[in-house]
């Protein structure tokens, strides 16, 4: 699967696709360096904390950016229709 770049297929089919792919890959990437074969090239535990830490940080400010853009949105929508309706009706 992942060889093919298919990384819905190892995703939690529950999250209905509701993700963001990089960060899936990040993890992937951080769960990789983990199990080389080759013992110096493995990350050390604080290696793996930090990187994913750093991924949940990056997660976290991207969701936060989305939804402030949906707020913003759903505030200038809100601004239109009061607008529209402070302007005197026709008679």
């Amino acid at each position: 699967m992942l060889a093919e770049g298919d990384i819905y297929g190892i995703v939690d089919p529950r999250l209905e696709r509701h993700f963001n792919t990089n960060t899936v890959w990040k993890a992937v990437e951080i769960a990789m360096a983990c199990v080389s074969p080759n013992a110096i090239k493995r990350s050390t535990i604080s290696q793996v904390v930090v990187e994913l830490k750093e991924s949940l940080a990056t997660e976290i400010a991207g969701t936060r950016q989305s939804h402030e853009t949906e707020l913003t949105n759903t505030i200038e929508i809100r601004s239109d229709s009061s607008i529209s309706m402070l302007n005197p009706s026709v008679r």
